[in-house]
């Protein structure tokens, strides 16, 4: 991947369509693009659509590609920083092929993936943060995902981490000073200086740690979650699917022993994104390919976020099975009891149903009080490496807490706020080198003006 080649690549799917776009960026734009309209590239004016003639030389005007709509965009005020073009053809993939060639005949190459938004970033249109964002917007499955990768495309994640860059090198700066001029202030200020500090990063410490917790509900969320239907044969777990789904997904028979695999169906419940799983009916049996089928059942209940574990004649049985007694051990789990039109009312369950007849909304809303999810809150990050290096800084600034209260080591709580600065300077893709400018800039801020 190199940034300054100019690149283009078709930035709309892959198929037949009535429209498509091919995108062209880098500093041989305009050149490139003068070979393929008869238009003075020069003249063009940015932000405007023109009606062209695509050419693969125009030179050559007998081979004509498509008619199109054009747009320029000059940089640095595009979403590369680049000059760009963005070409509007008709939706064949042999239009569009046919484009790109020209294109590359006069100069660019095919884009790899993500390539336009790495030449974004490297230009300083964004910073690693929103373009993560823009990859988890595309990739959302759900209103929930969508709702929460927006929020974090908003840029509020950057604003975070900036603003507490800032506080951490205010300490830092501060914890520099103390380390310098220890021996010359009386102890009692010295010691009632440093409490401020350690007060303030504290509060610092708290507020980061509430906002990982919201990260790792959203990083839930956004990638949906895994329910594991089970239970022993013939108790009504795949006409529950398919009344969860609203659709016949899972073959029904009175057989013991019909759903010998795992039948997985995705349902959105309140703009969050579900993978019901049936599995096989868990009994022993001499059948070898049911036996397969049972050991996927116990894996898909522990790899499971929630377990709707049914039965139609009590669950005192079924947990006589150690196996699945260990499975079950620390998981969330709703004990449905089923065929209620058939039989009375189970002590033992958390819900009765009548998959046949009962509208399930009552099993829904357990679902989501069972996972937490009847009340939502947004989070400005979203991204397992957004969490990580969150839960890196916090750790970071509680270590130059204790150091500051517990072993009076000022130099060892300037060493750890270095390494939370750095952290976060990884984070939204900062050079390594920025670190100490960073510091040094925050530290000379601090003098007189002239001085």
């Amino acid at each position: 991947m190199l940034v300054f080649d100019t690149i283009c690549a078709l930035a709309t799917a892959p198929y037949k369509s009535a429209l498509a776009i091919i995108r062209l960026s880098g500093p041989k734009t305009r050149d490139v693009l003068s070979h393929v309209i008869k238009k003075d590239t020069d003249k063009l004016e940015p932000n405007h659509a023109y009606f062209f003639h695509l050419y693969e030389d125009k030179d050559h005007p007998f081979k004509v590609i498509d008619e199109a709509v054009v747009v320029f965009y000059e940089g640095p005020k595009s979403y590369t920083g680049f000059d760009m073009a963005e070409f509007y053809i008709h939706g064949s993939l042999l239009i569009a092929d046919e484009l790109l060639d020209a294109l590359v005949k006069w100069g660019a190459r095919r884009a790899m993936k993500g390539e336009f938004s790495a030449q974004s970033y490297y230009n300083g249109k964004m910073d690693l943060l929103k373009a993560e964002g823009i990859n988890d917007l595309i990739n959302a499955t759900s209103k929930r995902a969508k709702t929460i990768a927006t929020e974090t495309l908003s840029g509020k994640n950057s604003a975070i981490v900036l603003d507490l860059k800032k506080k951490l090198l205010d300490y830092l700066s501060e914890l520099e000073y103390y380390v310098e001029d220890q021996y010359s202030q009386e102890k009692d200020d010295y010691d009632e200086e440093l409490l401020k500090v350690k007060k303030s990063l504290d509060k610092d410490i708290l507020d980061l740690d509430k906002i990982i917790e919201k990260t790792k509900r959203a990083n839930r969320e956004y990638q949906g979650f895994n329910i594991a239907i089970a239970g022993e044969p013939n108790v009504g777990k795949s006409t529950l699917l398919n009344a969860i789904l609203g659709e016949d997904k899972a073959i029904v028979s009175p057989i013991p022993g019909t759903t010998r695999d795992v039948v997985e169906g995705e349902k959105e419940i309140n703009g969050l994104l579900f993978r019901f799983k049936d599995t096989a009916g868990l009994r022993k049996t001499s059948d070898f390919v049911e036996n397969l089928g049972i050991e996927r059942s116990y894996k898909t209940v522990k790899d499971a976020d929630l377990v709707l574990l049914t039965s139609d004649c009590g669950f005192e049985d079924i947990y006589k099975d150690e196996e699945l007694k260990s499975v079950l051990k620390d998981k969330k789990i709703i004990k449905v009891a089923t065929k209620r039109d058939i039989n009375t009312h189970i002590a033992d369950a958390d819900i009765s149903i009548c998959s046949l007849k009962d509208d399930i909304s009552a099993l829904t809303d357990k679902i989501l009080s069972a996972l937490s999810l009847d009340k939502k809150e947004e989070s400005a990050f979203l991204g397992k490496r957004e969490e990580e290096y969150l839960e890196k800084i916090s750790s970071q600034m509680k270590k130059a807490s204790e150091a500051i209260s517990e072993t009076g080591q000022i130099d060892i709580s300037s060493d750890t706020l270095r390494v939370a600065v750095a952290f976060i300077n990884e984070l939204i893709g900062n050079s390594e080198g920025q670190t100490m400018e960073d510091i040094y800039q925050t530290l000379f801020s601090k003098f007189c003006l002239g001085k």
